[in-house]
């Protein structure tokens, strides 16, 4: 994949990360909110505490961490897997953030 093609994922799963916060944050009562800034993107909890995620571009990989551990996530062709587990980027953010939250996401 080319810096390009990478940047251009990175946009798109950025724009899905927060179009997913504004979701939790209205339909079900959680007290996120997603503040990107270039190639990091943090989602901010009522606790203080926080989650980031950010492209980690000459590896072409995105990468999440939160309070409770890390993940690096690799493009797979059809979504994002973490090159540890194999989780899917949208299973580990939404755990993470119900935790961090208190409240059950999905």
């Amino acid at each position: 994949m080319t810096e390009s093609e990478f940047l251009d994922r990175v946009a798109a799963v950025w724009r899905e990360i927060e179009t997913r916060v504004d979701q939790w944050a209205q339909s079900l009562d959680a007290e996120i909110e997603a503040n990107p800034a270039g190639p990091v993107l943090e989602l901010d909890f009522a606790s203080g505490r926080q989650i980031v995620v950010n492209a980690q571009t000459p590896m072409r990989q995105v990468w999440l961490a939160s309070p409770r551990g890390a993940w690096h996530f690799q493009w797979t062709g059809e979504t994002w897997r973490d090159t540890r587990s194999d989780a899917d980027l949208w299973s580990v953010l939404t755990e993470q953030a119900a935790i961090e939250s208190g409240a059950p996401l999905s």
